[in-house]
C-alpha cells in the first residue's frame, strides 16, 4: 500500500512539474511603506539590432512597458516624450502606449564598435498587461532611433516568453 501511494504521489508531481513556471525577476519586492508589489521582468527579443529587450514593470497598480534597444553606430537624436508604441497581442487586441519621458541616446563602446542604446518607457494599463499575459505579444511598431517607425513581427518562441513573463507580473 505504501509503495502504491508513493507511486501515485510521484506521478502527480511529475504531471505538475511540467506546468511549473519559474519567474526570473529583475526586481521582486514589496514596498515596506505601502505593501505594494514592485516587480520588473525582462524579455529578450532577437532582431536585426545587436540587442532588443522588453521590460514589464509593476509598482502596485501602476504598469509600464520599457523597450531597451541598441544598434551599431553613434546617433545623437532623442526619442521625444509622447512617442507612440503600438503592439498587437496574440488575442488580436491592438495596444497603444505613449512614452512618458524623452529617451536620450547613450553611446557605448563594444570592443571597438560604437553602439547607441535607448531606453524608452511607456505607460500601460492593467488590462493591457492582462491581454499580454493571456496571449503574448505578436507584433510591435515603435518609433526607432532614426525617428522612423520600425515594425517587428515577434518570433513564436518569443511570443510564448512574452506571455509567460507578463504572467509573472501578476504572481
Amino acid at each position: 500500500m505504501r509503495l502504491k501511494s508513493l507511486a501515485i504521489i510521484s506521478l502527480i508531481l511529475v504531471a505538475f512539474s511540467g506546468q511549473a513556471q519559474i519567474c526570473k525577476y529583475v526586481v521582486n519586492e514589496k514596498d515596506p511603506l505601502t505593501d505594494d508589489i514592485i516587480r520588473t521582468v525582462k524579455t529578450r527579443l532577437t532582431g536585426p539590432t545587436p540587442f532588443y529587450y522588453f521590460y514589464y514593470i509593476r509598482n502596485g497598480s501602476d504598469y509600464k512597458f520599457q523597450v531597451e534597444v541598441g544598434d551599431y553606430g553613434e546617433l545623437s537624436t532623442s526619442i521625444p516624450k509622447g512617442s507612440e508604441l503600438v503592439m498587437r497581442a496574440g488575442n488580436g487586441k491592438v495596444i497603444r502606449m505613449t512614452s512618458i519621458d524623452k529617451a536620450d541616446p547613450e553611446v557605448i563602446n563594444d570592443f571597438g564598435s560604437k553602439i547607441t542604446q535607448y531606453k524608452v518607457t511607456y505607460q500601460m494599463t492593467e488590462q493591457d498587461m492582462t491581454d499580454i499575459a493571456e496571449s503574448g505579444i505578436v507584433f510591435i511598431r515603435i518609433k526607432d532611433m532614426k525617428n522612423t517607425f520600425s515594425d517587428q513581427e515577434i518570433p513564436e518562441a518569443v511570443v510564448q516568453i512574452s506571455k509567460e513573463n507578463a504572467e509573472c507580473i501578476f504572481k
